[in-house]
């Protein structure tokens, strides 16, 4: 366009190309005869010593043809022009702040612009004015005469390139609001015609349930009458043909027999079939997150466990067959919809029982706000949408009998609408826990200490926030600390909004960026940390009720923990001995401080939190607890009334102390990395003479492969220096071999606490340095153990001397006793005899879990002898089981120096010995609670 060329446009012209809204013809006509006074006044105006150039854009062609029959061909052609793209044209009107001859004084909107802005590049135009414009003035025409003046150019220049750019940057804009609202609408259609779809598919479901019931009361009927027929041809002594299946009935008993999913049989079942027969499905409403993993898979492994035949599936591919199956509906973050009102129908219909899971406060609409939950914000979410999902939620949790919550806050606010709500914490698996030990004896001390922050998502922005300063204030004073964070492995974008923490950019070389990994690697990760930080806003109800994975998974892998002090992190992290709790920004320092300096005080504190996670976030307590809950679930109320007996009991018992495991040193070691699944432990004090014997028993089992190590309590003999020999020339034959000696005598539950803490193996076989183990005995052990639910598994034991095998001795009640060997350990598990004395020698495999759940063994060297008599009392208070194996797999030596006869048949001391474990049970009615030698 030419310099002389002024742009002019209507308030019409700009409104049409700036919204596109479509206008009824009367509009039309009412605009044109509005603004066509105006227009030919303009034209009035203009002259061919000032030529101007009134320029419309191709959306209001509709002018064009008026206008040419008004002014004729020759003046139309010289003074209009038709642009074929809006962007070139803005509704502005500019008038002089410095002659008030030109103030513009209609009512029209305006925008003013003095000369001093005509070489003033900050100058913009927020965006297209709106303007009305009168039929003019007098004033106006004044305005409109000065618009044209050649001496106010170079403003008219700057006024078009400002409106152009403007122009076109909101054309960009609405052009891809257009697309996204585009994109909405096509998603939109799916979404309702998947929903359509899935409906006609539940109604046909539905139907062929129907015509199924239908058909089996045909088939029924059928087969009542045909019972009828037989019982009276029985009766006059003929037998009628066999009547051939209808073609139906033989195409209805193949479809039921054909299994929808291929590693599920189903079966028939009611309400009153035992629980190894009930089927429970897990409904993901989130199978795309990590969260399926935790909640739906790993329950149902447990649940599977615990005798339950299971099946995990995601919400949109359940159909009428998979609720027909279930006795048991888990719904864990299912959004209410068609399809879900559906499938809740049907299994009420069933007589399934509905449970609605969550892990987060999701059910709750009003607290969708940034206020309460700033992952809203951080996720580019909208408070609007998320309200929606957590309404949707709510209906679906409103639907059903039952809840499941991860933790006490999150259950006391679901309790509000489900009375009935269980607390079923998050757990790892023993595939995790597995993968965590092996990233921990594979790590190596570079000298740096990390400190980690494992999120997975934007959704901590806050949280993060608390920690920021004093993480950079620590990474300035500490060279050799390093913070780990983690980004996205594609475009390796922080997964923290890193803008909003300024004083980490000062220390940007100080953190070590690790790209994010599925959930199954992520122990990986944790192993590489020292110290990993959890924090949270305390306060906060919906950072109230997250859960402790942020303790529990860093624990398996060995790195202490800090944490905010919420109620889950409180009630779970003993302070300053399984992690620190910190609030203020101090309490973060100090704990942050503490566990820089003092790398011993680390490693304690990440072992006592590994002894403390084991048992309560296990599958094995998580089978236990879904096993009362689902069972009493049953059909009768004495069901109910003894599952909750159960459940109220072990909430009132007194939580478990920590194992004590005293100080010692590592003589050898040797690890080859592999994974075995039973480590021996020997303990030694004093028996150089026998030790060797029951080394060689070990190397002789027939188990491969196999750990063994070896506790000497501070023999003053040459013990270790024989161990060490041995090892030696033994090491090929394990795959870890360890021997280690304690700083001081501490006592046989010492030593034993010493040996189970180093094991990294599920199952860990006990034996003393005086006995020893029949070439079968781990691996049947083993065998027994291999549910993976059993505490401990204990053999028969043979006692042999110096001249042999020692016979028994024969007794009024069994005089042939004397002609068979002496055997220990030879009565069936049944956790009641406990109560009269021990009947299970501490020969015997026990479950690294179940040491852990109890406490592990007792260390008080003054009435030391009953460590495994008090083991087996704590794990039957508990509920856990063991399993004897009634075979001869281990040797009982006697000799005049063993513990027992030396230290623990004294009087003095089995006084002690009685009196401390009696405490410690009081249920224990002891037959023999005086002391006897054992000959």
């Amino acid at each position: 366009m030419s310099k002389e060329h002024t742009i002019l446009s209507c308030v019409t012209v700009n409104r049409l190309s700036i919204f596109d809204e479509p206008v009824p013809a009367d509009a039309l006509q009412h605009e044109f005869a509005r603004y066509l006074p105006f227009l030919l006044w303009v034209f009035d105006q203009l002259s061919d010593s000032n030529p101007c150039t009134i320029t419309f854009t191709s959306s209001c062609g509709w002018m064009i043809r008026p206008l040419r029959e008004m002014l004729g061909n020759q003046i139309f052609e010289r003074r209009i022009a038709l642009l074929p793209h809006e962007s070139q044209i803005s509704s502005i009107v500019v008038t002089s702040d410095t002659d008030p001859r030109h103030e513009f004084t209609s009512s029209a909107t305006v925008i003013r612009f003095s000369e001093q802005h005509a070489h003033d590049d900050d100058f913009h135009l927020d965006s297209h004015v709106l303007i009305r414009m009168p039929t003019p003035s007098g004033t106006d025409r004044a305005a409109l005469a000065w618009l044209a003046d050649p001496a106010y150019a170079a403003e008219r220049r700057i006024l078009r390139r400002r409106a152009a750019t403007t122009a076109a940057l909101w054309q960009s804009q609405q052009a891809q609001a257009r697309l996204l609202q585009q994109r909405q609408d096509d998603a939109r259609r799916i979404r309702t015609l998947v929903t359509l779809q899935r409906d006609m598919a539940y109604q046909r479901d539905a139907a062929l349930a129907q015509y199924d019931r239908t058909q089996a009361a045909y088939e029924a009927a059928v087969a009542e009458r045909d019972a009828a027929l037989s019982e009276r041809h029985a009766q006059s002594a003929t037998v009628p043909p066999r009547r051939a299946l209808p073609l139906r009935a033989v195409r209805y008993l193949g479809r039921r027999l054909r299994p929808r999913h291929p590693p599920v049989v189903a079966a028939p079942v009611t309400a009153q079939l035992p629980s190894s027969e009930r089927h429970i499905l897990f409904i993901a409403g989130e199978p795309d997150t990590p969260g399926v993993a935790y909640r739906c898979d790993r329950l149902a492994e447990a649940a599977r466990a615990a005798g339950y035949a299971t099946r995990v599936m995601p919400c949109a591919t359940i159909g009428g067959d998979d609720v027909a199956w279930a006795d048991i509906m888990v719904l864990w973050r299912v959004e209410f919809s068609g399809h879900v009102d559906i499938l809740l129908r049907l299994g009420r219909e069933k007589g399934a029982t509905l449970v609605f899971d969550a892990d987060d406060i999701v059910f709750i609409p009003h607290l969708a706000r940034i206020d309460v939950i700033d992952g809203i914000r951080s996720i580019g979410a909208t408070e609007e949408r998320i309200e929606r999902c957590f309404a949707d939620m709510r209906r679906t949790m409103l639907r059903c009998d039952l809840g499941f919550a991860t933790t006490r806050e999150l259950g006391d606010a679901m309790r509000v609408n489900l009375p009935l709500t269980h607390e079923v914490p998050n757990i790892f698996n023993d595939a995790a826990h597995a993968k965590s030990r092996l990233a921990h004896r594979r790590r190596i001390d570079d000298g740096l200490v990390r400190i980690g922050y494992a999120t997975g998502s934007r959704t901590h922005q806050r949280d993060f926030a608390a920690v920021a300063p004093v993480l950079a204030d620590l990474l300035r004073t500490y060279p050799h600390v390093r913070l780990v964070l983690f980004r996205e492995a594609g475009n390796r974008r922080p997964v923290l909004l890193m803008e909003e923490f300024p004083a980490l950019e000062t220390i940007a070389d100080r953190i070590e960026w690790r790209d994010m990994v599925a959930l199954a690697d992520l122990p990986d990760e944790f192993a590489r940390f020292d110290i990993s930080i959890a924090p949270l806003e305390t306060g906060n109800v919906f950072c109230e009720a997250k859960s402790e994975i942020k303790f529990f998974e860093p624990a398996l892998a060995g790195a202490a923990c800090i944490a905010s002090p919420t109620g889950p992190f409180r009630r779970v992290i003993r302070p300053g001995i399984t992690g620190f709790l910190a609030d203020t920004p101090e309490e973060w320092a100090a704990a942050l401080r503490n566990l820089i300096e003092n790398p011993g005080k680390r490693r304690r504190m990440a072992q006592d939190a590994y002894h403390d996670v084991l048992w309560h976030f296990g599958p094995q307590a998580q089978t236990q607890r879904l096993r009362t809950i689902f069972d009493g679930l049953g059909a009768t109320d004495a069901d109910a009334a003894r599952s909750a007996e159960t459940l109220l009991s072990r909430q009132a018992m007194p939580r478990a102390p920590l194992p004590v495991v005293p100080e010692s040193d590592a003589l050898f070691e040797r690890d080859l990395l592999g994974g075995a699944d039973v480590t021996v432990v020997v303990t030694s004090y004093n028996y150089s003479t026998y030790i060797l014997d029951a080394l060689d028993s070990v190397r002789a089992q027939t188990l491969s492969p196999l750990d063994l190590i070896v506790v000497d309590d501070g023999s003053t003999d040459d013990s270790v220096t024989l161990v060490e020999d041995w090892m030696t020339r033994h090491a090929e034959r394990f795959n870890r071999l360890i021997l280690r000696r304690t700083r001081q005598n501490a006592g046989l539950g010492g030593a034993r606490n010493v040996g189970m803490a180093a094991t990294e193996t599920p199952f860990v076989m006990q034996l003393d340095a005086d006995n020893r183990l029949l070439p079968d005995a781990c691996a049947r052990l083993r065998d027994a153990m291999a549910d993976g639910q059993t505490a401990y598994a204990y053999p028969v034991l043979r006692a042999f001397n110096t001249e042999g095998i020692v016979m028994g001795k024969a007794t009024p009640d069994d005089p042939d006793n004397a002609t068979r060997p002496d055997l220990l350990g030879n009565l069936p598990f049944e956790p009641l005899a406990l109560i009269g004395g021990n009947h299970v020698d501490a020969m015997a495999m026990v479950a690294k879990w179940a040491w852990a759940a109890v406490g592990g063994y007792y260390v008080a060297r003054d009435a030391m002898g009953w460590e495994d008599y008090d083991l087996w009392c704590g794990l039957a208070e508990r509920g856990l089981t063991g399993r004897h194996v009634p075979e001869v797999l281990a040797e009982y030596r006697h000799h005049d120096a063993s513990m027992t006869n030396g230290i623990t048949e004294r009087a003095a001391h089995k006084a002690r010995v009685v009196s401390l474990v009696t405490e410690r049970h009081p249920w224990i009615r002891l037959v023999a609670a005086e002391a006897r030698q054992r000959q």
